[in-house]
């Protein structure tokens, strides 16, 4: 083929797209038991890493996940007053006692009646169950087919748990175990990507009966610096529809109230006056940070300092999202979709909360059903959770390949297709465009991986024969679909 030929070909097709180079070699994902650990102070830290994420799983502090970091951005918060802490599984527990060592932790739902009180009736205690919750796991590290995992167990959990109560200064007595449970969880992670694979299992094991669930829940960074409160460049977003409403019909609940609000900063935050017109015009109320819907079916909140509280509503793609935009950060988890068949604690799925303690954090929380056990049997939940870099916000979609912030978009007039991504797996982007008679070409973009967002702004002549476009990361040989454009 000629010069000129090949000339006149390329002027054809005009690519533009906006990009940094990530390196798409591979490094092999590792994991190792590490003594003082980020000088946490606990003997025993397994941390799994590549060259996009690490992620740090400590026996100790109740088998939390303590860090999940994109690069050097961390998604969790931890609590630094317990670094090297460890407590026994003693449920004789006072509200003030809660050891909240941060990060990635559970609790058994319903927790509506974990406790007894005095009375002898079901009711919810604060702290939660120990055993499950605060108390050291058991942990090792299993190698299985391609993968070397991090397992944690915790001990078994008896329920109901004693109750303090405040009046008689003393611990209501549990007739007899009535519940007893046991925790575990196997994550891993990929040698390319920044996925992390977690599987959930809660075992029966008494010899009753028991219906019971998991509230999984992740307390992320909600200040740039110790000293700001900038909670609004710290999101959270739920993709929502309207043919998924809570059991009252409505599509969310934000459990906070004028009322409980001024009371809580009342009590923890600052002395307010009911007769200062400005106290009541910034305080009297359920919450600014509750922005609302900022694209068809997705919700954002930003963290706000002076709340306790939080929203609940069916997350009906199965997930959520966390941003950092002060370094356009996003963490998100995938998990099991929503089945209306099935009970879910208060007919909700996902939760996002805002809490006050220490120096404040806010929690993406999922919700699994409540399963029917018998005596042996076990429920296994999954979940899979990513990061990448992003050029905006909000977080319009997710799926294992990556996030979404800009759909892919044809303009007919200019032949040009944009979109905005942040991406999870290492590899190639190739944009693949199908035909009215189902021929397919590729056009490849660019390298992509976790730690740099990716921005498409492509022009070609053939786009205007395409009946569909479609977005591929490239890994390994294979083809994972990021996007996809019907025309």
């Amino acid at each position: 083929m000629s010069r000129k030929i090949k000339s006149i070909l390329l002027t054809q097709l005009i690519i533009i797209v906006n990009f940094s180079f990530g390196q798409t070699s591979s490094e092999k994902a590792s994991v190792r038991n590490i003594k003082n650990y980020n000088n946490w102070k606990w003997d025993k830290t397994f941390v799994a890493k590549n060259k996009f994420i690490s992620v740090a799983v400590v026996p100790d502090a109740a088998g939390r996940v303590l860090e999940y970091n994109l690069g050097d951005v961390p998604s969790l918060w931890i609590n630094p007053k317990l670094f090297g802490k460890s407590f026994s599984n003693n449920e004789h527990v006072k509200m003030t006692d809660w050891r909240n060592f941060g990060g990635y932790r559970l609790v058994p739902i319903p927790v509506k009646n974990c406790a007894v009180n005095k009375n002898g009736k079901k009711v919810k205690r604060w702290p939660p169950p120990v055993s499950i919750g605060d108390a050291p796991y058991q942990a090792e590290i299993i190698k299985k087919d391609d993968f070397t995992s991090i397992k944690v167990t915790s001990g078994v959990q008896n329920l109901p748990v004693p109750k303090f109560d405040y009046k008689s200064k003393s611990f209501s007595i549990p007739e007899k175990i009535e519940e007893q449970f046991q925790y575990s969880r196997s994550l891993h992670i990929e040698d390319n990507s920044s996925l992390v694979f977690i599987d959930h299992t809660l075992t029966n094991k008494g010899i009753n009966t028991i219906q019971r669930g998991l509230k999984i829940s992740s307390q992320h960074v909600s200040r740039s610096k110790p000293e700001l409160e900038d909670g609004e460049n710290f999101v959270a977003h739920i993709p929502f529809s309207k043919e998924f409403k809570l059991p009252d019909g409505k599509q969310f609940h934000i459990s906070v109230t004028p009322e409980s609000r001024w009371r809580y900063i009342n009590r923890n935050r600052m002395k307010l006056d009911k007769n200062n017109p400005e106290h009541i015009k910034k305080y009297f109320n359920h919450g600014t940070n509750w922005t609302g819907e900022v694209s068809p079916g997705i919700y954002e909140t930003h963290y706000d300092y002076y709340l306790m509280g939080g929203i609940e509503m069916i997350s009906s793609k199965s997930w959520l999202s966390y941003v950092n935009k002060t370094n356009n950060t996003a963490f998100v988890k995938m998990f099991e979709p929503y089945n209306p068949k099935l009970t879910y604690e208060d007919g909700a799925n996902s939760v996002i909360f805002h809490s006050g303690l220490e120096d404040g954090y806010l929690e993406t929380e999922v919700k699994t059903p409540i399963y029917t056990l018998k005596p042996n049997e076990s429920f296994n939940y999954k979940e899979i959770h990513g990061a990448a870099k992003v050029t905006s916000t909000p977080i319009l979609d997710v799926n294992q390949s990556g996030i979404i912030t800009q759909r892919l978009s044809l303009n007919k007039k200019t032949k040009t297709v944009t979109g905005e991504y942040g991406v999870f797996k290492a590899g190639k982007a190739i944009l693949r465009i199908v035909n009215n008679a189902g021929k397919t070409e590729d056009i490849s973009i660019a390298d992509v991986d976790p730690l740099h967002a990716f921005s498409l702004n492509i022009s070609s002549t053939k786009i205007t024969k395409a009946k569909t476009i479609l977005l591929f990361i490239k890994s390994k040989n294979n083809y994972y679909t990021l996007d996809k454009l019907a025309i």
